[in-house]
């Protein structure tokens, strides 16, 4: 069992505090994929039923005469064996996911930052992180020195200009701190927290992997996967450009007041940073959210089966494929037009090989097939050649001419 650290009052707060945040989700994840994956668990069964099922039906449509394509039988295939590693192999999930994303954000965020010279995603910008907020109530404690007797004025400004403020010290400072506070560790806790809990469950979701009606929610996992993902490093990012812009500004408005000079707009100051960075903070995880969500994850839909048979008993060597038809006036399915013209070439193929028949027994003949009105050999065409008999003599139009003049 994983003890995490105390949280601590005082100048350690908001350092133990993200502390134990994360070794809470860390903890989450780990453990809870492990018990849940453990034979034991409740969902262990829940598995085994699923995968029952899904080999059943697939034998089911084997028996029934149902011939599976080549790739449909290896997605098959493939959609077990990732089930299944999903939901019991630790070594595996933890090192295609679970590091991913855990580790992956601190990563990144150290990359995009260096250059930069913001906090990195360490150490390093938690105690800086905790730096702030003792600055935040060393400045607290110390006022804007307006109500002050021994405090001077700021150089530039006249003794006698009467100082107003529209939002009282003691409320701006407070509140500065309140929000500062609690933008940090909501993001930090929802991000982290959240990931954790989505990391422990995949043995339940690896199941829904393997129906196509239920394969969306395994779809929207994964979504909420990277979700936490993108909003994990974001979330660091903002945090270094927060850090870099407030460090500097709390240093020289500590240094005016322990000179004793009046710093008359830092409470409202303050209150507008950090009210800025927490409505930018949240703005971003729901920009994130939606991209997570609208990112589209191809699923295979609905295996396609054949029965295999042919009309007069013999079996398919091909499974079926879809064919184009049209609706006729009877309700009956008519062929494509491909279809026909391919069944006239070879009719007209093997009427040519055909021995001329008799003009006495040479009809036209129509077969209506199950199909539709397919043009086939079975509409035979008379030839007009020399079998044909004239029934009047032939006669010329000299001969004609010459009858005429008699």
């Amino acid at each position: 069992m994983t003890t995490c650290s105390p949280v601590r009052t005082g100048e350690q707060f908001l350092s133990s505090l993200l502390g134990h945040v994360d070794c809470q989700a860390q903890t989450i994840g780990a453990l809870g994929y492990q018990t849940l994956a453990s034979p034991a668990s409740p969902i262990s069964p829940v598995l085994t039923a699923l995968l029952t099922i899904f080999i059943a039906l697939f034998g089911l449509r084997l028996m029934i005469g149902g011939t599976p394509r080549l790739a449909t039988s290896v997605l098959s295939v493939a959609k077990i064996g990732v089930a299944i590693t999903l939901a019991t192999s630790w070594p595996a999930y933890s090192t295609v996911i679970y590091d991913v994303v855990v580790d992956a954000p601190a990563q990144l965020g150290a990359a995009i930052a260096r250059p930069t010279g913001l906090a990195g995603a360490n150490q390093d910008m938690v105690q800086r992180l905790q730096q702030v907020d003792n600055a935040m109530g060393r400045l607290t404690d110390l006022g804007s020195g307006r109500n002050d007797l021994v405090s001077q004025a700021p150089a530039g400004t006249s003794p006698d200009t009467p100082q107003r403020a529209p939002i009282a010290d003691d409320p701006a400072f407070g509140w500065a701190r309140v929000v500062f506070l609690s933008s940090v560790v909501g993001a930090t806790l929802g991000v982290r927290v959240t990931a954790g809990v989505l990391l422990a469950l995949a043995p339940l979701f690896a199941g829904f992997l393997l129906f196509d009606f239920a394969r969306g929610v395994f779809a929207g996992w994964l979504r909420a996967l990277l979700f936490a993902l993108l909003a994990s490093l974001t979330t660091n990012l903002l945090l270094g450009v927060q850090l870099a812009i407030m460090e500097p500004w709390l240093s020289q408005v500590l240094q005016l007041r322990q000179a004793k000079v009046v710093a008359g707009a830092a409470p409202i100051e303050l209150l507008i940073l950090c009210l800025v960075f927490a409505v930018g903070l949240a703005g971003s995880l729901v920009l994130l959210l939606k991209l997570a969500f609208a990112l589209h994850i191809p699923i295979a839909g609905a295996e396609i089966w054949s029965t295999g048979i042919r009309s007069d008993g013999s079996r398919a060597l091909e499974p079926l494929s879809p064919r184009a038809f049209t609706p006729t006036h009877g309700g009956d399915a008519a062929p494509s037009r491909a279809a026909m013209v391919a069944q006239s070439l070879m009719s007209s193929q093997r009427r040519s090989l055909r021995p001329t028949p008799s003009p006495v027994h040479t009809t036209a003949r129509t077969v209506e097939m199950a199909g539709g009105p397919i043009v086939g050999d079975d509409l035979i065409i008379p030839t007009f050649s020399q079998n044909l008999r004239r029934t009047k003599p032939r006669k010329s139009i000299g001969a004609a001419i010459r009858d005429s003049r008699k």
